[in-house]
C-alpha cells in the first residue's frame, strides 16, 4: 500500500500536488508591499554591484588593449580570446536587458521604466514573456546560459570552472514534495514583476564577475617584461585619419617607455616643436604622410604617420524612413563631419518646413504629396572658411492607413487595447468609444476618430448598422452591447477619421468583435 500511496500518478498524490500548487498561488497572490519593495531594494543594491564589476572589467580589458598595441605578436592570442569574452558577454547581458524590459512592458506598457516598475505584484507578466507555449524567451535563456557557461569555463582552471557552473547552473531546483519542473518554470511562473526583474538582474551581475575573472586571467596569462618595456618607438596618435579639407589635421606624437621625469624633444620633419601635440591646416584633397623624430637620452626614434584629407560630406538621413510623410513631423537627422551642429543651416526645396529640433534632430513637416511629390534638404555650412552646401532629395509618401481599435482598462487597470476577435462585455460596456492609429512598432500616429457604423445581425440575419457621429459609443450602442449574449458577434466599420494634418480618412477595414 505504501508504494501505491507514493505513486505521483496516483489520485491521493495528485490531490496533493493541487493543493501545493494552490498554496503557492495563495501566496504569491498575498505577497506584501513591504516583500516587494525589498525585491526594489536588491534590485538596485545589483544594479550598482554590475555597474562597479562593468567598470572594473573595462579597465582590465583596457590594460589588455594596451599590451596588444604595445606587442600584437606576443599579445595576440590572449587578445583574440579577450574579445570573444567581452563580445560573448555584451550579447548576453543584453539579450536579458530586453527580456526585463518586455516583462516591465508587458504589465506597465510600451512606455514602462525597469527602474521604476508601477505594478510590482503582477503574476503574468513574466510567465507571459518567459514561458508562452512557442514564444517563450525561458528555453532560450537557459540555453544560452548554458552555452556562455560552457564558453567561460574553457579559458579557466578547474577551481573557477567549479565556480561558474555554481553561479551559472540552470539545474532544475529540487523541492522535497514537488514534482520536478524545468528550470524556466521554476524561475518564471507565478513570479511578481518585481522579483523576476530582480532575478534577472542577478544573473547580469553573475555574468559580470564571471567575465572579469576570465579578463583578470587572460592578462595574468601576459609576460609584462616581454611585451611593455622590449622596444622603445615613437609614434603618432591623430584625432582621425580622415579630415575633411580646410579643417586641421591634429595629433599627439607620443614616445613609448620613457621616464616620465624627462622631457624628450619632439621634430616634425626638421622643425623643433614645442610639445608633443601638433595642428597642421589642411587644403584640397588626397593622401598625406608625416615624419619626424623624437630624441630622448641621446637616442632617435624616427616615426611616419598617413592620413587621409578627404572633400566635405554630410549625412541628411529621418531617423524612421528613407521617405518623407505628408501630415507628419518627419524627424532628419542632419550632420557635417567636424561640423558642430549649431553652425549648420537647413533649408527646404518644395512644400513643407525644416525647423532644428534638438542637437542633429531637424523636423521636416507641412509637406503636400499633390502639389510636391519630392523635395530637397539643403545644408549650409563654413568649413576651413569656405561655405560647403549640400543637398539631398526625398519622396513625399501619403501616411499608411490608421486601425481602428478599443481602448480598456483590464481588471488590473492597466491600459489595453483591442483590435479584433473576443473581448469581455464588462471591457466593452466600460469602454469609451472606437479610436484609431497608425502603430506598426515604428510609427505611432493617432487619428480623430469623427464617426463609425455599428452593424449587428437580427433574427432573420440581417444587419443592422448602429451610426456615431463621433468617436465613443452612442446611448443605442451601449444598449445593445449590454444586451448581447455571450458568443454574439457584431462589427464597426465604416470608420471616419482626421489625419495629424486635418485631412479626412475612411478606414476600409473593419473589426469583428465577439462578446465572451
Amino acid at each position: 500500500m505504501a508504494g501505491i500511496s507514493n505513486n505521483p500518478n496516483s489520485p491521493r498524490q495528485k490531490m496533493i500536488n493541487l493543493m501545493y500548487l494552490v498554496f503557492i498561488a495563495m501566496m504569491a497572490l498575498n505577497v506584501s508591499s513591504e516583500v516587494l519593495d525589498g525585491f526594489e531594494l536588491v534590485e538596485n543594491s545589483l544594479r550598482t554591484t554590475t555597474e562597479n564589476a562593468t567598470k572594473r572589467n573595462a579597465n582590465v580589458k583596457a590594460d589588455l588593449d594596451r599590451a596588444y598595441e604595445a606587442n600584437a605578436v606576443k599579445v595576440g592570442e590572449w587578445y583574440e580570446k579577450g574579445v570573444k569574452v567581452k563580445t560573448e558577454t555584451d550579447e548576453l547581458y543584453a539579450y536579458i536587458d530586453k527580456l526585463k524590459l518586455r516583462i516591465v512592458q508587458n504589465t506597465d506598457g510600451k512606455e514602462a521604466d525597469v527602474t521604476d516598475i508601477k505594478h510590482k505584484d503582477d503574476l503574468e507578466a513574466a510567465s507571459t514573456v518567459m514561458l508562452a507555449p512557442v514564444v517563450g524567451e525561458g528555453k532560450n535563456l537557459k540555453e544560452r546560459i548554458d552555452a556562455y557557461r560552457t564558453f567561460m569555463c574553457g579559458f579557466v582552471d578547474k577551481t573557477k570552472q567549479t565556480v561558474f557552473e555554481s553561479m551559472l547552473t540552470t539545474e532544475t531546483p529540487h523541492k522535497a514534495g514537488v514534482i520536478p519542473v524545468s528550470w524556466q518554470h521554476a524561475m518564471f511562473e507565478n513570479m511578481p514583476v518585481a522579483a523576476a526583474i530582480t532575478l534577472l538582474t542577478k544573473m547580469q551581475s553573475d555574468i559580470r564577475y564571471v567575465e572579469g575573472e576570465v579578463l583578470s586571467t587572460l592578462i595574468t596569462n601576459v609576460d609584462e617584461g616581454d611585451f611593455r618595456v622590449n622596444k622603445v618607438q615613437a609614434f603618432i596618435v591623430p584625432k582621425s585619419q580622415i579630415v575633411t579639407a580646410g579643417m586641421p589635421y591634429e595629433a599627439q606624437i607620443v614616445l613609448a617607455a620613457v621616464d616620465s621625469t624627462k622631457q624628450p624633444e619632439y621634430y616634425l620633419g626638421t622643425a623643433l616643436l614645442n610639445s608633443n601635440f601638433i595642428s597642421i591646416p589642411t587644403s584640397g584633397v588626397g593622401d598625406r604622410t608625416l615624419t619626424g623624430k623624437v630624441i630622448s637620452d641621446g637616442e632617435t626614434y624616427p616615426f611616419e604617420a598617413k592620413y587621409s584629407v578627404s572633400e566635405a560630406s554630410a549625412t541628411i538621413a529621418p531617423t524612421l524612413m528613407n521617405f518623407l510623410y505628408e501630415s507628419y513631423n518627419n524627424d532628419v537627422e542632419i550632420a557635417i563631419p567636424g561640423v558642430p551642429s549649431g553652425s549648420v543651416t537647413a533649408s527646404l526645396t518644395g512644400s513643407g518646413t525644416i525647423r532644428f529640433k534638438e542637437k542633429n534632430i531637424w523636423t521636416v513637416s507641412g509637406l503636400n504629396l499633390s502639389s510636391s511629390p519630392k523635395v530637397s534638404v539643403n545644408l549650409t555650412a563654413n568649413v576651413g572658411g569656405r561655405a560647403v552646401t549640400v543637398s539631398k532629395e526625398f519622396k513625399v509618401r501619403s501616411l499608411p492607413d490608421p486601425l481602428p481599435f478599443i481602448a480598456y482598462k483590464d481588471a488590473n487597470g492597466t491600459d489595453r487595447i483591442f483590435k479584433n476577435g473576443a473581448i469581455s462585455k464588462r471591457f466593452l460596456v466600460e469602454a469609451q468609444g472606437v479610436s484609431a492609429a497608425i502603430d506598426d512598432g515604428v510609427m505611432n500616429v493617432p487619428f480623430k476618430v469623427t464617426g463609425f457604423r455599428l452593424m449587428i445581425a437580427d433574427a432573420m440575419g440581417n444587419y443592422i448598422p448602429e451610426i456615431s457621429n463621433s468617436g465613443e459609443f452612442t446611448p443605442r450602442q451601449k444598449e445593445i452591447i449590454r444586451n448581447l449574449a455571450r458568443g454574439k458577434q457584431f462589427y464597426i466599420g465604416d470608420v471616419k477619421t482626421l489625419d495629424p494634418a486635418g485631412k479626412p480618412v475612411t478606414i476600409p477595414y473593419s473589426m469583428q468583435v465577439v462578446v465572451n
